[in-house]
């Protein structure tokens, strides 16, 4: 049954939609404040340190959080199993980062960051749409209050504290997991392939969204970090709709329902969202941010990706609610190749705006492979 012959449907993309509309966009806006309050070269840094930070999270969670998602879906009992192993690895990861580089905000922000995506996880594998909708706009919510109360008395390490801390309410429902789902290490064999597929595709996707950080920083500096973080959070601003269809999507079609008509409506919003960044957010930075100029040429470049990553994330949710993973690990592998390639050559020769294009290549190329991945599949299903 079509989304729109679905009044269920409609409702609990409404839900989300409005949820994620105030919460990403209270998230969005706010990183964008930071950067008119950090200054380039701070935020450039704490941008540096979230990409450390995003990728220990990915190497703490066991199975990825999409995993859970579509486990919990279909109704396979193994949530308590992958919380269990995902927080012990978080503890682990956030004590390696706390003797590495002495930041207690870093350490804080993994724990909370594993814990927030399994709470996220389930919540939506389970469709309780209304409760990760208040528990979502609460972290928001929390995020921006204790950032900014903490940036204030600590200074920068202060901002990743306070994310940290406000990923706490998720703890409940991986409290309540633990208390009604026993744990199961049978399962969790039986199942492995299947996650540790998925926490491939994770950890590829974070380096795919982590790596191009990790480079500029040191190689380009933190103040071209800066300014380049200032144009991917416009970016994130743009794709909150997107990721608002993606979270509907993979419960949806991992339990077997129709979303193709959503779909193709979410893609023709995100050529809109591109023409807003190309044409309306460069007019408006120099105006709010006088001190991010450079962020000015990278803006309309960097918009073009929600396209090509819209397509993917749709994508994305079809093959995962398949269990067929293998494709996403391998455009994963191949965008982040791309991207690496086009910051030392592209970057070095264009400049700023040669940053801009490696990114944007990276996630075309990303879209036209699982495209193509997915006609080739579609054939083979045909045939069998």
């Amino acid at each position: 049954m079509g989304i729109f012959g679905n009044i269920r449907g409609i409702k609990d993309i409404g839900i989300l939609g409005f949820s994620n509309l105030i919460g990403s966009g209270i998230s969005a806006l706010f990183w964008i404040y930071l950067a008119g309050v950090l200054g380039a070269e701070n935020y450039g840094e704490l941008s540096f340190y979230i990409s450390i930070a995003g990728i220990a999270t990915s190497v703490s969670f066991i199975g990825g959080p999409m995993a859970i998602t579509v486990l919990v879906a279909k109704k396979v009992k193994i949530e308590s199993t992958i919380h269990l192993f995902s927080i012990l690895g978080s503890i682990i990861a956030a004590i390696i980062l706390y003797f590495a580089f002495t930041n207690v905000g870093l350490s804080i922000y993994v724990l909370g960051a594993v814990i927030y995506n399994l709470g996220v996880s389930e919540l939506l594998g389970r469709k309780f749409y209304k409760k990760y909708s208040l528990y979502f706009i609460t972290q928001k919510i929390l995020f921006v209050l204790l950032s900014l109360m903490l940036y204030y008395v600590i200074g920068p390490e202060g901002v990743l504290l306070g994310i940290g801390l406000s990923f706490i309410p998720f703890a409940i429902p991986i409290y309540l997991s633990f208390k009604n789902t026993p744990i199961n290490f049978q399962l969790l064999k039986t199942k492995w392939k299947f996650m540790s597929s998925n926490f491939l595709i994770d950890l590829a996707q974070v380096f795919n969204g982590q790596i191009d950080r990790l480079l500029i920083g040191p190689f380009f500096g933190f103040t071209v970090l800066g300014n380049y973080y200032l144009a991917i959070q416009i970016l994130n601003l743009l794709a909150i709709m997107p990721e608002i269809v993606k979270k509907y999507t993979l419960p949806e079609e991992s339990s077997g329902e129709n979303t193709n008509k959503i779909k193709i409506l979410t893609v023709i919003f995100s050529i809109i969202l591109a023409l807003v960044g190309i044409f309306i957010a460069p007019e408006i930075i120099p105006i709010v941010f006088p001190e991010y100029i450079e962020a000015i040429d990278l803006i309309p470049v960097i918009s073009i990706s929600i396209i090509p990553t819209t397509v993917y994330t749709l994508y994305v949710s079809k093959f995962l609610s398949l269990e067929k993973s293998a494709y996403i690990v391998i455009t994963s592998i191949v965008s982040i190749i791309i991207l690496v390639i086009g910051i030392f050559t592209l970057g070095n020769f264009l400049g700023n705006i040669g940053l801009a294009y490696s990114l944007v290549l990276s996630d075309i190329a990303r879209a036209l492979m699982i495209f193509c991945f997915s006609r080739t599949q579609k054939i083979k299903d045909l045939r069998n």
